[in-house]
């Protein structure tokens, strides 16, 4: 199961950047160190990264989670990075306040277990899109986790050794029934469920002050009972989504998927879509929910804007010489002003803005990548 790190590549895909962590607080001196700290005191000490530096970003998060490639579309990010336990697996909290997308291209023997997500946040494995947790990704997986400005992720790190330990590589075993792990873990099935429930509790209990930071035995415990915990629940779905029983996202919901991607300019309305993907209104709606975590309506805006998003980079880069109005038409926004205010909030500036500086701004993205 261990994979040998590709050196070169860890080289290639880490950002030059020199890492320059916030420092938050001051040293404590012995009489401060005597006493319990506050929860917020605690929080600020594991803050690794907060800032809108995309290449410092990147260098803090490849030194914690691996390499990886990191584009920002806008250029600007308001990033925060934190640490909530450190032993033999490690827990992070990422947010980039901004849209991102983060490259990984399986180059290291680790496993990265995104167990909780807040916001619209999306994992594309194998050609296959679904939420962005929870799933396995590990050695020789190539994946690209997308964020939202509003998206923060809890991930678990496992490193490779770790996991060997547990599976008995290394020592000449090999435990009957482990295999590939993931890269899909089906939240409907119980095993699944009380993994998840486990990994997010002790996450919350050691973070801060929580009830387990000042016990490393404790802690020790819970990290062997998680790793084993994964083996015995992330095989069994390790062949991805194939049928509407037990897939990561149903044939029906990549039929409206891609009715959406094909009609996205459009006047068409949640029954059209839900007519193309051959269920109800309400059947529809409630897998975008539990699949999705957004409304038809939601991920049809999102679609949308990242259409115009495209076309107005192509314009500032002078490949076209339309009008943010001819663009907005295009893509369904009837309402400009209503257009500019989406197009802000999901990208940070303006689409005039856009237009002027989108050049220079992607040239930003592809140096921090």
């Amino acid at each position: 199961m261990n994979r040998p790190r590709d050196a070169k590549s860890q080289e290639n895909m880490s950002a030059s950047t020199p890492f320059r962590p916030v420092l938050v607080g001051r040293k404590q001196s012995t009489a401060e160190a005597s006493h319990t700290p506050s929860t917020d005191a605690a929080a600020n000490r594991r803050v690794l990264y907060q800032g809108a530096d995309p290449a410092a970003v990147h260098t803090a998060v490849a030194s914690r989670l691996g390499p990886h490639r990191l584009h920002v579309p806008g250029g600007r990010i308001k990033a925060n990075f934190r640490v909530l336990h450190e032993g033999d697996i490690s827990i992070h909290e990422l947010a980039y306040g901004a849209r991102a997308d983060m490259y990984l291209d399986g180059n290291t023997p680790d496993y990265l277990i995104p167990i909780r997500h807040r916001g619209w946040g999306r994992v594309i494995i194998d050609a296959v899109q679904s939420a962005l947790s929870p799933c396995v990704l590990g050695p020789g997986r190539r994946a690209r986790l997308c964020w939202e400005p509003d998206t923060s992720v809890v991930i678990v790190r496992i490193p490779g050794e770790v996991m060997d330990r547990a599976t008995g590589y290394g020592t000449g075993g090999n435990p009957a029934g482990v295999g590939e792990l993931g890269p899909y873990l089906d939240g409907t099935d119980p095993g699944v469920r009380q993994w998840l429930s486990l990994a997010r509790d002790f996450s919350a209990m050691v973070d801060s002050a929580g009830h387990l930071a000042g016990s490393q035995l404790a802690a020790r415990h819970f990290e062997q009972v998680l790793v084993h915990g994964l083996l015995s629940c992330a095989p069994a779905h390790a062949g991805g989504p194939q049928s509407e029983t037990g897939s990561t996202e149903p044939s029906g919901l990549r039929r409206a998927l891609a009715y959406c991607a094909e009609h996205a300019g459009e006047p068409i309305s949640v029954g059209a879509v839900a007519a193309a993907a051959g269920m109800s209104v309400r059947t529809l709606q409630e897998k975008f929910r539990i699949h999705l975590g957004v409304t038809p309506v939601g991920h049809l805006r999102r679609v949308r804007l990242a259409g115009a998003h495209a076309d107005l980079l192509n314009v500032a880069e002078g490949r076209s010489r339309e009008t943010v109005t001819d663009i907005a038409l295009r893509w369904g926004f009837g309402h400009l002003g209503r257009f500019g205010s989406m197009y802000r909030e999901t990208y940070g500036q303006l689409p005039s803005q856009t237009l002027r500086h989108g050049a220079a701004e992607s040239k930003i993205s592809r140096a921090a990548g």
